[in-house]
């Protein structure tokens, strides 16, 4: 239908003015004023020495790590990109209010940093919630616009608490080894390996990857259905190996190698940022 778009979570036809601007991630998370990191700007910096003598040169005043880093990124390294936050005309209002109850359960999450002590406490309802808004978030992936979830029964059934789909949601609190000098850049992405396909979903906190088949077992991280378990722990970091999210950074930094003067493959009707394409 022309001048119409179809909701992702009930799948209802809508026009364009009956559709809500849906946050991925959630607006607390940090999606607010997005910036675009220039990746090779920061590898030429390390290359030629500019980096490290930058960031002696702030601490020698008595500036902290922290404060150096993000003058750094503030001056040289950041562009503006989503100044109202990255948003996809996804979801209908009514499925936007409904995810949304599930979005406060998220930020709880947020807000206790994932931390195992604090996620322990909360109720398992709570936990479920938190599971289902950040599934639902991948809705808006740009890069998943195509693909066809079997979790949406899932999304859309409030009192269901299993999901024995093909999808897996796994995740890792972030740190220095997933971003440089701590610099956490919010990013979507996808990957494609031989098992399947990930896409990744990132805030101020977490790097989200969601994918139709197991992790490899070399990568460390969190499956999301893992905050039930009474003996659930935070894993934090990609380690040496730098998990699927390598992958994803790469990749972009390839993108802007190729091109530096157009990093995007395409902004669609609704400015949704698509970083890459199926082959």
């Amino acid at each position: 239908m022309q001048n119409t778009n179809t909701c992702k979570l009930c799948g209802k036809h809508f026009a364009n003015n009956e559709m809500s601007d849906e946050h991925y991630p959630a607006k607390s998370t940090g999606n607010n004023d997005i910036v675009r990191i220039n990746l090779i700007k920061i590898v030429d910096m390390f290359q030629s020495g500019a980096m490290e003598k930058r960031v002696l040169e702030g601490l020698s005043t008595g500036k902290t790590f922290k404060e150096v880093s993000d003058e750094i990124f503030d001056r040289d390294l950041a562009e503006p990109l989503y100044p109202a936050g990255r948003t996809a005309r996804t979801l209908c209002r009514d499925c936007n209010t409904f995810l949304g109850k599930y979005d406060e359960a998220y930020l709880k999450f947020f807000n206790a940093d994932g931390e195992a002590k604090a996620i322990k406490g909360f109720q398992r309802n709570t936990k479920i919630q938190i599971i289902k808004s950040i599934f639902g978030k991948f809705l808006s992936v740009p890069e998943a616009a195509d693909e066809q979830f079997d979790f949406i029964p899932f999304l859309r059934d409030k009192e269901l608490d299993i999901y024995n789909g093909k999808w897996h949601l796994y995740f890792v609190k972030r740190d220095l080894s997933t971003d440089l000098l701590g610099l956490a850049e919010i990013e979507t992405g996808k990957d494609q390996y031989d098992e399947g396909v990930v896409y990744e979903l990132t805030d101020d906190k977490f790097i989200f990857d969601l994918m139709n088949f197991e992790k490899h077992e070399c990568f460390e991280m969190n499956d999301i259905f893992g905050i039930l378990d009474k003996d659930y722990q935070l894993i934090t970091g990609v380690g040496n190996d730098g998990g699927y999210h390598a992958g994803m950074v790469i990749g972009r930094m390839l993108e802007q190698m190729a091109d530096p003067n157009n990093l995007y493959e395409g902004v669609d009707e609704n400015r949704d940022l698509q970083r890459r394409k199926d082959e």
